[in-house]
């Protein structure tokens, strides 16, 4: 679903709004519903948009079903997890959570590489695809797969950090099986669908939906030492892989991490992070397209006059337009919508 607009600009609602806005919730009951349910939802969801805010050009004026795998209104984060052995905490009014296995040490040396595409989760996705397509002519969209660090803390928790320093062979084992139970799920889900990165960030939509985006949300939590010498070839093998490649960055120090990052060969897109130094950013990556991240934190208490003045900023530091885009993820049910609208016509206004 593209935005109609002057400036390539999105958001993307956290299941808090839509579960206090319409009291729909993305727990254990929508991700195992039959497919046929999260269609007709979605194509609900789209015109609930549309009534909303169909004045900045969200939204879709019809409510026909959408044959969606899963929602790509929100981030829903929980396949990649589940395939790796993992429980999920599910809430109404919140996101799908992976619940960390901990593995002891012994237990992550005898981990292997799952089976990805015979496991259960694996397994639903791949007959809620046949159903869709033998029912609508078609499916579309994707499952937010993660990240590499992201997922191996889901099965090792807290502990991928002490093996970086005590054991790092073993380390980079459990980051291998993560990068290539990663690759195995996006490439089965893409081959069917197009897309593979909608429901990580929905801008991708606008820039090229073939794009890969890997969630580098826990880069902020290691130096860039450890990114290079542990993670930069996982990235790199995601890349090669799964191209065209892109990452996500939502931290606000990307400008600490982007050196790693210029190293990974066929990088086409890059997601910055909001305080991030955008227009440092741009000078290392004059080529890349750049997303410049605005905060939901923020969009919740600002004037629409701060917003104005912030999005012509983001504008002004990532040029050029034609390698930029500005966007928004997880705005919960605690910002108004005068600021969602103000958000769309600064960026409108000023992309010109």
């Amino acid at each position: 679903m593209r935005r109609a607009g002057i400036a390539k600009a999105d958001v993307m609602f956290d299941a808090s709004w839509w579960y206090a806005h319409y009291g729909i919730a993305f727990d254990e009951s929508y991700v195992h519903a039959h497919p046929a349910y999260r269609a007709e939802l979605e194509g609900k969801m789209r015109r609930a948009l549309f009534d909303r805010f169909g004045c900045v050009g969200l939204g879709d004026e019809s409510a026909d079903p959408v044959p969606v795998i899963s929602t790509q209104m929100t981030p829903l984060n929980y396949l990649v997890g589940e395939i790796l052995g993992c429980d999920t905490y599910f809430s109404p009014g919140s996101t799908p959570c992976t619940i960390p296995k901990k593995l002891t040490r012994d237990e992550l040396r005898a981990l292997q590489m799952p089976d990805v595409l015979d496991a259960p989760p694996m397994r639903k996705v791949a007959a809620d695809i046949s159903w869709l397509e033998e029912h609508y002519g078609r499916v579309i969209g994707d499952i937010n797969p993660q990240g590499v660090l992201n997922n191996a803390m889901c099965i090792a928790d807290a502990e991928i950090f002490l093996l970086f320093i005590e054991e790092p062979e073993l380390a980079r084992k459990v980051l291998w099986i993560v990068t290539q139970t990663m690759i195995e799920v996006v490439r089965f889900i893409r081959e069917h669908t197009g897309t593979s990165s909608i429901a990580v960030t929905n801008i991708v939509e606008q820039i090229d939906p073939r794009l890969f985006v890997t969630s580098n949300c826990s880069s902020t939590m290691i130096s860039p030492s450890i990114y290079r010498d542990f993670l930069l070839e996982c990235d790199q093998a995601l890349a090669d892989a799964l191209p065209p490649f892109g990452i996500h960055h939502c931290g606000f120090d990307l400008e600490r991490m982007a050196p790693e990052y210029r190293k990974v060969r066929g990088l086409k897109f890059l997601e910055v992070g909001w305080g991030s130094d955008l227009r440092f950013v741009r000078s290392l990556f004059p080529d890349v397209h750049l997303n410049a991240r605005y905060s939901p934190v923020k969009m919740r208490h600002a004037s629409p006059e701060a917003i104005d003045h912030d999005v012509a900023k983001l504008i002004e530091a990532g040029k050029p337009l034609d390698k930029l885009s500005i966007s928004i993820l997880g705005l919960d049910d605690k910002v108004p919508d005068r600021n969602v609208i103000a958000f769309f016509e600064a960026a409108d206004r000023h992309w010109q």
